[in-house]
């Protein structure tokens, strides 16, 4: 469960020549409630007091920062799993019910994320953000091929380095076509028949096809907005844009060195021993979601996560984290490391069940 400050003033200071206003998602409708909020090109200009309804119905009590956060959050994974094609990379799929007010919206919601609460999906592809910002004329071949291997499916990418390395053969040991590549090829609606000489031709013009040719309707609605994002430094060079990338997303060696915290006893220091311990412990999307339960986003958005003690015990112990600071208060009362990792573990279990409960 997230547990959310609700600290409206210090959170809209930053847009104090901003009218705030106040938006309504529900929680079971996430993505729908986002675009047509942001279907409005004047939302732009505009602070969001976001108030989220739970499944029952009932405002969550969460406001600020945190729960801005946790609301992109959700919209962008709702849209990755809804409205994109690809494996790492996700590149947008056109869908009839999806015209180019929705298109717009969804581009408007990217810009107001990064502009105003730091907030960037890294799953989003690199080249077709690429494509946005500087055109096709920007990606080069091994760029464009890079990002293809991040977008096929984990299993393919071995038969991917296969018919791009030197040792390529049509056919194998027994005068055989090769299956794999057959298969591999037929998946994206290319029945030409591989060979030493056309195979890297063939692997370029589908990840031609398949991330600058099919997503182009969507890239003609996204471009016009996203440009307005050229003015920060990250968008104006594909270099910037790597940085971006490689800024945003989590490691657990980038968390802990954003936990900022004095320990003072013994037991606040094994305490932040065995956070630190758990961290290092967690890889990929685990890593994500203790980020998000810390901070509301689950890419980085913060310079700092504070850390505070509480002497909580029994069954009232819990990691409470407060997202629109960020903090995370952390009980003191873990005989061991396993006793704390439970705890957490459980906690990311849950997640679905996450809500902004408390002031």
């Amino acid at each position: 469960m997230i547990f959310c400050c609700i600290n409206s003033t210090s959170y809209f200071t930053s847009f104090a020549d901003e009218r705030p206003q106040r938006v309504t998602v529900h929680r079971s409708n996430v993505r729908k409630d986002v675009i047509k909020i942001f279907s409005d090109p004047s939302i732009l200009s505009s602070s969001l007091d976001v108030v989220v309804i739970d499944a029952r119905g009932e405002p969550e009590a969460g406001r600020g920062r945190g729960v801005l956060l946790d609301v992109l959050t959700c919209f962008w994974q709702e849209c990755f799993t809804a409205l994109t094609t690809g494996s790492n990379e996700k590149i947008p799929y056109i869908r009839h019910d999806l015209q180019k007010p929705e298109w717009k919206a969804i581009a408007r919601v990217l810009v107001y994320g990064y502009q105003k609460m730091k907030y960037f999906p890294l799953q989003l592809s690199h080249l077709f953000v690429a494509s946005c910002l500087f055109g096709e004329e920007s990606i080069t071949r091994e760029f464009l091929l890079k990002s293809f291997r991040e977008y096929i499916a984990a299993e393919d990418r071995e038969v991917l380095d296969v018919c791009l390395s030197d040792e390529f053969h049509p056919q194998d040991d027994d005068g055989n076509d090769n299956d794999d590549v057959l298969e591999f090829l037929s998946s994206f609606k290319c029945f030409r028949k591989p060979d030493k000489d056309n195979i890297r031709s063939i692997i370029t013009e589908l990840a031609h096809q398949e991330l600058i040719q099919k997503p182009r309707y969507v890239l003609n609605c996204w471009a016009p907005i996203l440009d307005v994002l050229r003015c920060d430094h990250s968008f104006q060079t594909l270099e910037g844009l790597d940085r971006l990338y490689e800024s945003k997303r989590p490691t657990a060696k980038k968390i802990i060195k954003l936990f900022q915290g004095e320990a003072s006893t013994d037991a606040e220091r094994q305490s932040l021993d065995y956070l630190k311990k758990f961290v290092k412990s967690l890889e990929g999307k685990a890593l994500s979601m203790f980020l998000r339960f810390c901070t509301g986003s689950d890419v980085i958005t913060c310079d700092s996560i504070r850390i505070s003690f509480s002497s909580l015990e029994g069954l009232q112990r819990r990691p409470v984290a407060r997202t629109c600071t960020p903090m995370l208060e952390l009980p003191t009362s873990y005989d061991s490391f396993p006793a704390l990792s439970e705890e957490f573990t459980n906690i990311m279990k849950e997640s679905q069940a996450w809500s902004f409960d408390i002031v």
